[in-house]
């Protein structure tokens, strides 16, 4: 088990680099086509994977896609909409900073099409035939952690572990569906021995779990909801010299994680970017399910673990 774990961390810190290394392609000197903007709510392991889908796919379809870093601050991604409202873009696509900006942004941009990727938007306020939403269930991730603890509790005769639980942006849809799944789901005996907020941020992560460990506290697990922090929790247990317990993630690497589908959304974005341009219905998007609502394009998480794992690295 440890071995695995210390393999699958070396694995992910290795993706980390190379994502972290992906060159960011200026937006042409004369645009001669459609032209697509994203903002980007801020840039890490995982949302680089969809930027870098969003600007392949776009290059395939030959749309001119210019990307905007709002670095999580509110202000500057209202001021990317305003941009490309006022710089004529056919279309914007936006990772949201958080979904209060929701509205505010549907009105910044009038009536210029926006797609919101990742992130769940209000969805309330949003309008078919000009805007779409393109995600997954945020519910999935926290039972497949739930499904991998309690088989791991079974396999090794546990009967209680005691659980660190850091968890993402307060108030974000991801953090509370994530939460109420796992929840919902773990049915061994267990208690949160630590439940905080590390904001998606690997380096938060690994000085709260560096802190627990100086402080002398045990746990059995560590689950995160996302990858960022699981890694930083499994660096933290490195510096202190600790022997790796099992540390499960969300987004696509370590021993156990769910895996989002960060390239499938980048695309289907563009997808539905087109389609909202071309005034076409979103069920012209592929690979995708389509609510009942015409605004939701859903794509599903998947588990990794031990057994599946060549199927995502060969």
């Amino acid at each position: 088990m440890i071995k695995r774990i210390f393999a699958a961390l070396l694995c992910a810190m290795a993706a980390a680099c190379l994502s972290g290394c992906a060159e960011q392609t200026p937006p042409p000197e004369e645009h001669t086509g459609t032209r697509i903007a994203l903002s980007m709510s801020s840039r890490d392991q995982f949302l680089v994977t969809v930027e870098t889908s969003v600007l392949e796919h776009a290059a395939k379809n030959q749309v001119d896609c210019t990307v905007w870093d709002a670095g999580n601050d509110y202000v500057v991604q209202m001021q990317h909409v305003k941009d490309a409202r006022e710089q004529g873009y056919d279309a914007l696509i936006v990772n949201e900073v958080s979904p209060s900006l929701t509205r505010g942004i549907l009105r910044e941009a009038e009536d210029m099409p926006v797609v919101f990727v990742n992130r769940e938007p209000e969805m309330s306020a949003l309008t078919v035939g000009k805007n779409a939403y393109v995600g997954s269930d945020d519910s999935e991730p926290g039972r497949f952690q739930a499904a991998w603890l309690n088989d791991y509790a079974e396999e090794n005769e546990l009967e209680h572990l005691d659980i660190v639980y850091l968890t993402g942006i307060e108030g974000q849809a991801s953090t509370i569906a994530r939460r109420e799944s796992l929840m919902d789901h773990l049915k061994v005996d267990h208690d949160f021995v630590y439940d905080s907020t590390a904001q998606f941020d690997r380096a938060k992560a690994q000085v709260q779990v560096g802190m627990l460990i100086e402080a002398g506290r045990s746990f059995d697990a560590i689950v995160a909801q996302n990858d960022e922090m699981a890694i930083g929790a499994a660096m933290a247990m490195q510096a202190a010299g600790k022997e790796l317990c099992p540390i499960l993630g969300i987004d696509g690497t370590l021993s156990f994680t769910v895996r989002q589908p960060g390239d499938e959304q980048g695309r289907a974005a563009v997808d539905a970017a087109l389609a909202l341009i071309a005034g076409e219905s979103l069920d012209t998007v592929s690979g995708v399910t389509l609510g009942e609502d015409e605004l939701s394009l859903m794509i599903p998480y998947e588990p990794v673990d031990a057994e599946n794992v060549e199927e995502y690295i060969s």
